[in-house]
């Protein structure tokens, strides 16, 4: 039976928001502005790729509160 310690983690690297903001429009085709928005209430202060992108995305189809 495989042990699970021979189970590879993959690690993501982590970015500041203001990296991830710096490169906002190559990496995510969104101005600096809307990922300011999408990461505003997360606790975290670094962020991988694909985690932001997930923030993004439910940022941008958030509905509009009245």
């Amino acid at each position: 039976m495989p042990s699970s310690a021979n189970k590879k983690i993959t690690v993501l690297p982590q970015y500041t928001r203001a990296e991830l903001m710096n490169h906002s429009e190559a990496l995510f085709a969104v101005k600096a502005e809307v990922l300011v928005g999408a990461l505003h209430e997360a606790a975290q202060q670094t962020f991988s790729i694909e985690e932001a992108q997930v923030r993004l995305n439910q940022f941008l189809k958030a509905k509009v509160k009245e």
